[in-house]
């Protein structure tokens, strides 16, 4: 089997290469680094990290708040107001304050938002299918399914 060891993984020991840990974050690395050269190419100006953050909004059908989005991403807060700034100041994100609380933001999507969510989500589609198509269709249920339950057992 082929196996990808960056060059700061060479004097680890063996079992801690083959760790979950390792293995997810090298995966989580090489995606991320791929997914944000695509995103350059394409000329849209967001990071990998934000897709998530642009997603939860894109796909809920009433403005979220700010904690809203962490606890949907099991993120803290503060990162979170980090990067939706960051999306409302390149105008993808729109903020306004509740009219209940004032103390809590509502956000929502510009139409430039909106534009760029679907270019994204054809993106990793796309990138999806890549990566996928070397493999049958039951190793990628079984790939995913074993992603699931690592992801259910982990956060117990």
């Amino acid at each position: 089997m082929n196996t990808i060891q960056p060059k700061f993984f060479a004097n680890i020991k063996e079992d801690m290469k083959n760790s979950l840990q390792f293995k997810l974050g090298v995966v989580t690395k090489i995606v991320f680094k791929k997914m944000n050269a695509q995103l350059v190419q394409e000329g849209i100006p967001v990071l990998a990290e934000q897709l998530p953050i642009l997603m939860v909004v894109y796909f809920q059908e009433h403005a979220m708040t700010q904690q809203e989005i962490a606890n949907l991403l099991q993120k803290d807060k503060a990162g979170i107001q980090r990067s939706v700034q960051t999306l409302h100041k390149d105008g993808f994100l729109k903020i306004e304050s509740d009219i209940e609380d004032k103390r809590k933001n509502l956000v929502t999507l510009t139409p430039s938002g909106k534009f760029v969510c679907e270019r994204i989500q054809a993106m990793v589609i796309a990138f999806d299918n890549r990566v996928m198509e070397h493999f049958t269709d039951e190793e990628r249920k079984t790939f995913i399914g074993y992603l699931d339950r690592v992801a259910a057992v982990a956060g117990e």
